[in-house]
């Protein structure tokens, strides 16, 4: 029986192209819970400074965390602090409320895309429109990159945060890294 090699995630990393790379661990809470509630709202302020966005596909940032709108009740809390210490501080502001705060930092990684051919490979890997005329920093979408789910968040002018589940995380990585391959060609 034929062996299939296996390529580690760090292996394929050291392929990627200037643009692209896979940032460390981060911590992630989704958090869930009613905007409309000022009770809600002002607990997560008092324990993450963060007042959250209640536009949809926006983010919003704290000093330890940002929050990044996913649905009319839920958010990824993201930043580098501790997940575990995080939800602790959240549970006990908001106890005996109706919610939802979970760690979810297993769940996904984090691809940072930056340069001036962000916006190109991004539009090649997903139906979404990227353009910065539609998408600009501080927004966020959850979208299909390269067929896998996805959050998209645009850090800068030409940065992106591409969060992918782990599982998909090699997959991924290797189709942006191919999406920007054309860029790398010499003029």
């Amino acid at each position: 029986m034929a062996e299939t090699p296996w390529i580690t995630p760090a292996a394929i990393a050291e392929t990627f192209p200037e643009g692209l790379k896979e940032l460390p661990p981060r911590a992630q809470v989704n958090l869930r819970g009613s905007v409309t509630d000022s009770a809600f709202t002002d607990a997560v302020k008092a324990g993450t400074g963060i007042a959250l966005p209640d536009t949809p596909n926006k983010t919003a940032a704290g000093t330890d965390f940002k929050a990044l709108w996913l649905s009319p009740d839920e958010w990824l809390l993201v930043g580098e602090g501790e997940a575990a210490s995080l939800v602790q501080k959240l549970e006990a502001a908001l106890s005996g409320q109706h919610v939802a705060v979970n760690d979810v930092s297993a769940n996904r990684t984090i691809f940072e895309l930056s340069g001036p051919h962000s916006h190109p490979a991004l539009m090649k890997s997903s139906e979404f429109d990227f353009h910065p005329r539609v998408f600009a920093p501080g927004d966020c979408v959850q979208t299909l990159i390269a067929k896998s789910q996805a959050i998209v968040e645009q850090t800068g002018e030409t940065a992106f945060h591409i969060y992918v589940r782990s599982s998909f995380s090699r997959y991924v990585g290797a189709w942006l890294a191919e999406a920007l391959a054309e860029y790398s060609v010499a003029e």
